[in-house]
């Protein structure tokens, strides 16, 4: 198959007082809950598929789509039937209407992802196309439903985008900066023009909830940086940092890619934890944590002087991370999740006892619904054209109590995990 290359401008574990704290699979752009009321809780779900559905046609130039499975082989049940059997699992996969059953051996050299590909041999049949994966011996659904329109309205299944890095379709928009992705266009659109615009995210955090200082991400601009018409052939890309968008005056679906650090959305690095400590550190620390000689050093004398000993220092580390990379699974965009207005009150009051929302606003509910010491954070979607998951908070000083006794929580040991 013909390739054509585009390139845009430029191409500690987490392991303290003997303990790792990180979470695995990425979040697809729509949000795939197990609870009506806790939708963001990943933990009470048992199983975290990635899934790429991409629809095409057959010889016959009928359509058909195909599904692409990739799971955590350590986050499935594992059992045998005697004691000199092989451990199995089993999962049940479904996509409108049609089921696929996988048994999965565990031997000593098994990969640690378990992939594999399934063809509906026809088109989805409603305006929903929705999956449900089981791990059958856990009994553990996860589902996930997306919007579908018939031929010829294109969607963004139309299109695949292949990372040559993982040997594997890309589940969502993020993508690892340096990678080469392979950009396959339908029929339809590989004689339009695109246009390829770049958007870099501001390193600034957001204001704190009781703030109303205006925010870097509202002066943000795509600035563009190819065109091109892709014909039949494989567009070859080399991932940038920065979000590009690519839009066809002609076409309906913009293509957007978040350019992400290695291992993304991964804390395990020093330097990139001690980034969200911005949240709960004065400027004084985190200006030190940042200039330290040896980050991970520095970054355990900060958890110790908050949790006063190791034992509590390891508990408020590893429940201050799994939130940031929960954050990340869930908000991401332009922004690292951590780093939008979702992300920072996820990170420091934690999952919500209640999530009420529809396509525009979100209502985080923490502490007991329609009572005085409930706590009510509103966030209202923006309409921004290179970011489709950004919910911006709906600010207020009354916040500024509440906030700086959440601070002090983590600062004395107080808290909680989720």
């Amino acid at each position: 198959m013909n390739r054509r290359l585009f390139q845009a401008c430029e191409t500690l574990k987490p392991l303290i007082f003997g303990v790792f704290v990180g979470l695995t699979a990425c979040q697809n752009a729509s949000i795939q809950s197990s609870t009506k009321s806790r939708p963001y809780d990943r933990n009470a779900t048992g199983i975290q598929p990635e899934v790429t559905l991409h629809r095409s046609l057959d010889a016959n130039g009928q359509p058909q789509v195909d599904l692409y499975l990739s799971i955590e082989r350590r986050s499935l049940l594992y059992s045998r039937a005697h004691s000199k059997a092989p451990f199995v699992a089993s999962l049940s996969v479904n996509l409108d209407g049609q089921t696929w059953a996988l048994a999965d051996t565990a031997w000593d050299d098994t990969p640690r992802l378990l992939r594999a590909k399934w063809t509906l041999e026809r088109d989805i049949t409603s305006n929903r196309a929705t999956v449900v994966v089981e791990d059958v011996q856990r009994k553990s659904q996860w589902v996930q439903s997306l919007p579908w329109s018939s031929l010829p309205q294109l969607i963004r299944q139309d299109f695949l985008v292949w990372s040559e890095q993982d040997a594997w379709p890309t589940p969502n928009q993020n993508v690892a900066v340096g990678d080469t992705l392979l950009l396959a266009f339908p029929p339809e659109a590989q004689d339009e023009v695109w246009n390829v615009e770049l958007v870099n995210a501001p390193s600034s955090l957001p204001p704190p909830p009781y703030s109303n200082a205006r925010w870097a991400l509202d002066t943000l601009n795509a600035n563009p940086i190819a065109s091109l018409v892709p014909g039949a052939s494989v567009v070859e890309w080399i991932v940038p940092w920065g979000t590009t968008l690519w839009r066809s005056d002609n076409q309906p679906v913009t293509l957007l890619l978040h350019g992400r650090r290695a291992r993304f959305p991964d804390m395990v690095e020093p330097p990139f934890m001690i980034e969200p400590l911005r949240f709960i550190a004065s400027r004084s620390e985190y200006k030190a944590l940042t200039e330290a000689s040896h980050p991970k050093l520095a970054m355990d004398q900060f958890w110790l002087a908050c949790g006063k000993n190791p034992d509590k220092a390891r508990m408020l580390l590893q429940t201050y991370y799994e939130r940031v990379e929960e954050a990340n699974h869930a908000f991401s965009g332009v922004l690292e999740g951590w780093r939008t207005d979702r992300g920072v009150v996820h990170v420091v009051y934690g999952v919500p006892d209640r999530v009420r929302r529809d396509r525009w606003n979100e209502y985080w509910i923490y502490g007991e619904e329609g009572t005085a010491n409930a706590l009510t954070f509103h966030f209202r979607r923006r309409n921004l054209p290179f970011d489709d998951n950004f919910f911006e908070l709906q600010r207020s000083f009354q916040f500024r109590s509440p906030w700086d006794r959440a601070i002090s929580n983590w600062r004395n040991g107080r808290v909680r995990g989720d």
